[in-house]
């Protein structure tokens, strides 16, 4: 079976997801158009960043993202079109190739008409000459390091797709994970500045990033391009080795699950225990306001969080006949 074929079969099946991703696109590029034109006058004289459009086209360029990195493979699995797939006479490897550069692609357009809609929406609905001095270095640079990490975040967002079976429960890890993130980091930054005696900011190496500099450019777009490249090797293995006979799991590959429960027992411990989450619902449960969580009630969060995530998760993956065998220290098959 010939790429063009494969192409033509996978636009069959995901051409309405994919233009609505482009639609997504479209709408927040006028949204951030408008909003640039009635605040026309607060352009900067001598260039304006790309990164002052405004929040429209980050919301609308995430919830491409989200949408097509859960479609990518987990609709498939969900329908059972996968088996379909399968049974064509094309190799796992051309049609997962196949499949993970339509949608790369689309998010590539998709992406460059934004940028192009906004820009052109700008110079029809303003008529300050000086509101259309882009500084076309630094948002070059900016748009291009910012594409590479939205690249990254699809890729990360099509492996929780292919290697959970279930699409709830892949939804929700999604929900969970991507919000999370910020707090993991900045847990590992908390607990490194501890080890080390000194302040997290001095060891951020995110502290006042700008991806429109030269440094903060190459540091995003080669940070975003090493996830790339090892994201896209993880999943085209798993593409290959994935088994029918495990559809409807919550873990298509089980040889990984203790793997993915301890991983996920130390990530939602960090990101709980010894983040600015933590202070957070301190603060909420609380009458005192703490500027920064006390690493004895720390410590104490990211141990019932540690038991809670081990526990419900080995309920999940081998779903025990009786489900407080999941809360026991008792080996499950």
């Amino acid at each position: 079976m010939t790429n063009q074929a494969v192409r033509r079969l996978l636009w069959h099946r995901y051409w309405g997801v994919l233009l609505v991703a482009c639609g997504l696109a479209l709408i927040g590029g006028v949204r951030a158009a408008i909003n640039t034109a009635i605040l026309a006058d607060k352009v900067f004289l001598h260039g304006a960043p790309a990164n002052d459009n405004g929040v429209p086209m980050l919301l609308a360029i995430f919830g491409m993202v989200i949408i097509l990195g859960w479609f990518t493979f987990m609709w498939d699995n969900y329908t059972n079109f996968n088996h379909y797939l399968l049974a064509l006479r094309a190799t796992r490897q051309q049609l997962y190739q196949q499949k993970i550069g339509l949608f790369m692609s689309t998010i590539v357009i998709s992406d460059v008409l934004m940028q192009g809609v906004f820009l052109g929406l700008v110079r029809l609905l303003t008529h300050y000459p000086r509101a259309y001095n882009l500084n076309w270095g630094a948002t070059l640079r900016y748009t291009i390091s910012q594409l590479m990490f939205i690249l990254a975040l699809y890729l990360l967002v099509a492996t929780i797709g292919l290697w959970l079976g279930q699409p709830l429960a892949s939804a929700l890890v999604i929900l969970i994970f991507l919000p999370s993130l910020v707090f993991f980091y900045d847990g590992v930054l908390s607990l490194s500045a501890k080890l080390m005696q000194v302040s997290s900011i001095k060891i951020d190496p995110l502290h006042q990033l700008n991806q429109a500099t030269w440094p903060g450019f190459w540091l995003v777009t080669m940070g975003a391009l090493v996830v790339i490249i090892g994201l896209y090797g993880l999943n085209r293995w798993a593409s290959q080795h994935l088994s029918l006979k495990n559809s409807g799991d919550f873990l298509l590959f089980p040889q990984f699950r203790t793997l993915f429960l301890w991983l996920a027992v130390v990530y939602l411990s960090v990101s709980v225990g010894f983040s600015g989450f933590c202070t957070l619902l301190l603060n909420t449960v609380t009458s005192q306001a703490y500027d920064q969580f006390p690493w004895s009630q720390g410590i104490i969060m990211a141990i019932v969080t540690a038991y809670l995530t081990w526990s419900i998760g080995r309920w999940l993956m081998y779903r025990p006949d009786r489900v407080l065998d999941a809360f026991k220290f008792k080996k499950l098959n």
